[in-house]
């Protein structure tokens, strides 16, 4: 596996030798510089108007359903890392096999042809199914993390 990843390791020595020395234009930069601040005051933007439009509603059910999910994000990643690890996985190093794998997983997620394919064999079924098991066993190591059934502190009315 060493043997393999030396070419890798290599062009990768290469390529931070190659950035660290030369300069980006000034005028690249710039443009880069405006479009990252344009962006910024675009999402400043939307966001203000959809707290501005969801009103104290939107507020409440932010602050009651926000915390349980990223708690889950959260556990879902490290739970992720450890699998990765036991199991000793490892990225695909080649460029092209990252986008022909995403390319086919999006053009299928995005047909209508794959989705209606799917309803036909009833293939949706087997989806469903394994759907619902990644989230039964996420909600079992949730609840083995926490030792306890319930996990958030319940506010008494």
């Amino acid at each position: 596996m060493q043997a393999g990843l030396r070419p890798v390791l290599r062009s990768m020595r290469l390529t931070a030798r190659r950035a660290n020395s030369s300069t980006p234009p000034t005028q690249q930069n710039e443009s880069v510089q405006k479009a990252v601040q344009s962006a910024q005051n675009a999402l400043n933007s939307t966001t203000a108007t959809l707290k501005r439009v969801a009103g104290p509603v939107g507020e409440r059910v932010q602050n009651s359903v926000g915390g349980p999910i990223v708690f889950s994000v959260k556990t879902f990643a490290s739970m992720f890392k450890q699998v990765f690890k036991a199991e000793k996985l490892s990225f695909p190093t080649d460029l092209n096999t990252w986008v022909h794998t995403y390319a086919q997983i999006w053009s299928r997620a995005t047909s209508g042809k794959w989705w209606t394919q799917t309803v036909k064999t009833g293939a949706w079924a087997g989806l469903g199914i394994a759907s619902i098991e990644a989230y039964g066993i996420f909600c079992l190591g949730e609840i083995i993390g926490r030792r306890n059934i319930v996990g958030y502190k319940v506010k008494d009315h």
